[in-house]
């Protein structure tokens, strides 16, 4: 069988989607969860609703941030491409959270250095 050729484009989207869908869900999961009307609902039972969506959001970010961490200290020019993939797919974003922002901020740097 052919080896598949690496494709740092399709990793870089293959990264982007896996954060930008742990996104997604948390925000739909917090609009969902403001939106409904339960009086039934206690103030910790809501709380906890929202606390769950924050940890899933974290996971999403942790996850993220190792596999950019893992392409910074690779020195090959796959890793600094699947980096512009990323930076090139993340940059014009305006739904990303703060952590998402910083790391779209350090990858840029990052590729400046390795020019």
């Amino acid at each position: 069988m052919a080896e598949e050729k690496f494709d740092p484009e399709k990793e870089g989207r293959r990264i982007v989607a896996g954060y930008l869908s742990g996104l997604g869900w948390t925000r739909e999961w917090r609009r969902t969860i403001t939106g409904e009307i339960r009086p039934a609902w206690t103030r910790e039972e809501r709380e906890e609703k929202f606390r769950l969506a924050d940890q899933r959001e974290e996971l999403a970010e942790e996850a993220f941030s190792k596999e950019i961490e893992r392409l910074r200290k690779d020195p090959s020019k796959e890793a600094t491409l699947v980096m512009r993939a990323i930076v090139k797919l993340l940059e014009h974003r305006t739904d990303l959270t703060f952590l998402g922002k910083s790391i779209v901020g350090h990858l840029k740097r990052e590729l400046e250095r390795r020019r």
